[in-house]
């Protein structure tokens, strides 16, 4: 309940009730939200400073650096120019979304193809025996 008001307090109308309910929902958010904020900025930042480190050790130009496929591709990355980088993030982009249509393609019904019998198949079959029907 809100500062003010107790069990005895008659209700007021329904624009009144509103408010109280709203002024209520909005002393909860401020408390909670400052919590969940605090909270994710937090994350952010030991997220930001993982990743500067993981940075820090990838593609040092070190001697390990020149066997290594992973910093040779940062370091080619690394020397490309934005507007190639740009290109290469749309292409990356567009090759997934067509791995993604194909994965999602649907797969049609078997049909007896060609040979199996059925009755679409264009071959006709022909009796080689002697015997003849006379």
């Amino acid at each position: 309940m809100t500062e003010g008001s107790g069990p005895d307090e008659p209700v007021g109308s329904v624009g009144e009730e509103a408010a109280k309910l709203l002024h209520a929902l909005q002393d909860w958010a401020k408390d909670g939200g400052a919590d969940a904020a605090a909270t994710a900025a937090s994350a952010a930042t030991g997220a930001a400073s993982a990743w500067e480190q993981v940075n820090a050790h990838l593609a040092t130009g070190g001697d390990d650096c020149r066997y290594c496929p992973v910093c040779q591709v940062i370091s080619a990355v690394r020397q490309t120019s934005p507007e190639v980088r740009t290109h290469l993030a749309h292409a990356a982009a567009s090759l997934a979304q067509a791995a993604a249509g194909l994965l999602a393609t649907a797969v049609p019904d078997p049909s007896p193809g060609p040979g199996d019998g059925g009755a679409d198949d264009g071959v006709e079959k022909i009796d080689l025996d002697d015997e003849r029907d006379d």
